[in-house]
């Protein structure tokens, strides 16, 4: 009973094993899932939002210390771009300066004048008829102050830095036979901060302003400060370039580009409507400015119109 127990079993077992092979083959084979690929993308983009709310959290908390620095690193940068574009834009203002410069006289106060080139037009101790007194130039931009001194004392002028803006700048040998020049840090952008030496060295003969309307936070304010400042029938005297007088595509491509212009040339702004300010603006006894033709066929020319001229306080 044994063996034949054993062999009923043997055979049982070699009949079960290719049923069981065919049902092995015949099931669905077992798919492995891949592994789920690290979410880069968005762990990326979680990075960035965390990071530019805490820039901006940053920002709003150190507001006054964070604009400082940008603003340095602009001048800083305007500095460099505008030393390779000044001697064309002298080459192109200084036919139209010339005969506005020869009117300048007496006390003189000039806002923005760069590297001061057209201190060379300016009747000073050397030339001309009308004798100039004394001249402050109100530049805010500290990285050109060395260059204008340099050319202020070629223009025939003796140079001294504002010991209360310029602290650290070191005055050139003084001349006093020469009419004083007094370099000043500091705008016209509020009646609360003007400096001190710009006030107390007025009222003034003569205002000029030479390119510098376009990049000033409030062209309304500064046009009011310089107002203030000069004498009862004092000049303003002034080459600005304003935003297209005419509808057109120039003055679109004025309006579509001076967020991005603005960044890389000083905050210089080619929608700035001087002309109409001055117009519209009270206290001037006359307002007499010319518009240089919108017909020139450069680049610049078109992104860049100029008005011209001298408005006489009452």
């Amino acid at each position: 009973p044994t063996s034949s127990s054993s062999s009923s079993s043997s055979e049982s077992g070699s009949d079960s094993s290719p049923e069981a092979e065919a049902a092995a083959a015949a099931a669905p084979a077992r798919r492995e899932i891949p592994a789920e690929p690290y979410p880069w993308k968005r762990v990326t983009l979680g990075v960035f939002l965390v990071f530019l709310c805490w820039t901006i959290g940053l920002y709003r908390e150190n507001k006054d210390r964070a604009d400082h620095h940008l603003r340095k690193l602009q001048h800083w940068g305007f500095n460099h771009l505008w030393s390779h574009l000044s001697p064309g834009s002298s080459e192109r203002l200084h036919p139209l300066r010339q005969p506005l410069w020869n009117r300048v006289h007496g006390t003189v106060l000039e806002i923005g004048p760069g590297f001061g080139e057209s201190l060379a037009l300016v009747p000073g101790g050397r030339k001309g008829t009308k004798v100039v007194s004394k001249y402050v130039v109100l530049e805010p931009n500290h990285f050109m102050h060395d260059r204008l001194a340099t050319n202020a004392a070629a223009a025939g002028f003796s140079v001294r830095f504002d010991p209360n803006t310029c602290p650290e700048a070191v005055d050139g040998e003084q001349q006093t036979l020469l009419p004083p020049l007094v370099i000043v840090n500091g705008t016209l952008d509020s009646s609360d901060r003007i400096p001190t030496t710009v006030v107390e060295s007025g009222p003034y003969d003569c205002v000029i302003s030479s390119m510098v309307l376009c990049s000033v936070d409030d062209p309304e304010q500064n046009l009011e400060n310089i107002q203030k400042l000069l004498k009862p029938g004092g000049l303003f005297v002034f080459v600005e370039h304003v935003r297209h007088k005419d509808v057109g595509i120039w003055r679109r491509i004025q309006d579509l580009i001076t967020p991005v212009w603005a960044l890389f040339t000083g905050n210089c702004r080619l929608d700035r409507e001087t002309g109409n300010i001055l117009d519209t603006m009270g206290g001037w006894a006359s307002v007499d400015y010319r518009r240089v033709s919108q017909q020139q066929s450069g680049v610049i020319d078109k992104l860049t119109p100029i008005i011209y001229g001298v408005a006489t306080k009452k």
